[in-house]
């Protein structure tokens, strides 16, 4: 079985925890971190992965690489079931809820990343090409 755990800084991975839900109707564990009263986020994701069998895959995806979400998640990769990823969007996200178990959770993960990645755009450059196609006709 493969598990999917978001963890980043305030309450940003419970957003996007939210938005999956809202979207796609599935819900997935979130950790939100060094928010004041709460436990540290660490040891409630040590707790969420000792539950999970050896043979399952888990995914941790943390909002920044080089960030202390990040930086803390990296004790995890001791566990061979373990996979790591950093720079959490909603579309990384709903694609790896979404993509199919049986495929390699390698190379579900590269695919995702780069989904994901090309998915991010600086809109104002289409209004400028718009209007240079426009020009050009």
């Amino acid at each position: 079985m493969r598990h999917i755990l978001i963890a980043g800084h305030s309450r940003i991975s419970e957003g996007i925890a939210s938005a999956v839900e809202l979207i796609i109707g599935e819900k997935i564990k979130y950790f939100n971190a060094y928010l004041p009263g709460e436990p540290f986020f660490v040891g409630k994701i040590m707790e969420e992965i000792k539950k999970y069998s050896c043979d399952d895959e888990v995914i941790i995806v943390t909002d920044i690489l080089g960030g202390s979400v990040n930086n803390e998640m990296q004790n995890f990769l001791n566990y061979d079931n373990v996979h790591l990823i950093c720079g959490m969007n909603l579309a990384l996200i709903i694609g790896l809820v979404m993509a199919d178990e049986n495929e390699n959770i390698s190379t579900v993960i590269e695919e995702c990343i780069e989904e994901a990645k090309s998915g991010i755009s600086y809109c104002n450059l289409w209004k400028h090409k718009e209007a240079q196609d426009l020009d050009e006709f």
